[in-house]
Order: structure tokens, then sequence, then C-alpha cells
């Protein structure tokens, strides 16, 4: 059973994939909700690494050929994939999302969860532009080159 504090779970336990396509309100609400949310995601490096490399290095993990940054709507859900040692970042959907721009992430990774290519990240954010790496507020995804 889904917390019910959690909810951005409690969202991707409501609406399937096809709702979220197809019904533009509850696209918006769970993009607001996703946007006002603390998020929760694995780290690879201790504080004093990350900051000898000027950012966060985040976890990943490879579906379909493209590595998508792991991001969990709470410690629970995290715990329920990750090892209960895992270093995480916590931090409100609207300051992680931006430095996502152009990548692909997924969501409470397994049956509920929710996959997002790069449009899924610019329509969430309002925004279709591509900003290079390098903006401020920009964390190191698994495909930084930099």
């Amino acid at each position: 059973m889904t917390d019910v504090k959690d909810k951005l779970a409690n969202m991707l336990e409501q609406a399937s994939p096809e709702m979220m396509v197809a019904d533009p309100i509850v696209r918006k609400a769970f993009s607001v909700a996703l946007l006002a949310s603390d998020l929760y995601v694995p780290v690879h490096q201790s504080e004093n690494q990350q900051a000898a490399d000027g950012g966060v290095t985040l976890q990943a993990i490879d579906i379909d050929g493209a590595l998508h940054v792991l991001l969990f709507s709470s410690k629970d859900k995290l715990g329920e994939f990750m090892d209960g040692n895992t270093r995480f970042a916590r931090a409100s959907g609207g300051d992680i999302l931006p430095s996502l721009r152009g990548g692909h992430a997924v969501l409470n990774p397994g049956e509920k969860g929710r996959v997002f290519a790069p449009e899924d990240i610019a329509d969430i954010l309002g925004d279709t532009s591509n900003p290079e790496h390098g903006h401020a507020g920009h964390v190191h995804g698994p495909d930084c080159n930099h």
C-alpha cells in the first residue's frame, strides 16, 4: 500500500500512462505535483567528491539502450529499489528536472513507475528549449562529457 503522503506514487497508481497522454488535465495535474514534490535521487559520490567535481553525479539505469536517471517519490520507494545504504540527494522536482533537460529519467522504476523521454521532461517544464550543459544548477547526468 502506498503511503498517503506520497502524492506522486498515488497519482501514478490511479492514472495509467495512456490516461496521462490522453487527458491534458490529468497530465497537467501530474506535472504540477511532480515539480512541487520532493524527489529522492540516488547519487554516486560523497559530498567532498561532489564539491571537487563541481556537482553531483546521478545514478541511472539502462532502459532500451538509453540511460535513465533514477527518481523516487519517497525514501520508501527508493528503499524498495535500492540498497538501504544508497547515498541520495533530495530536492523538489522543480529544482531537479531543469537539470535533466535533454536526458531521460524514470520515476519509481517498476510496474507503477513512469519513464520520461527528453520531450516529456520539456513538456513537464513547459519548455521545449534544450539549453547547453553547464547552465546554473546543472547536475552531472550519466551522459555528461565534462
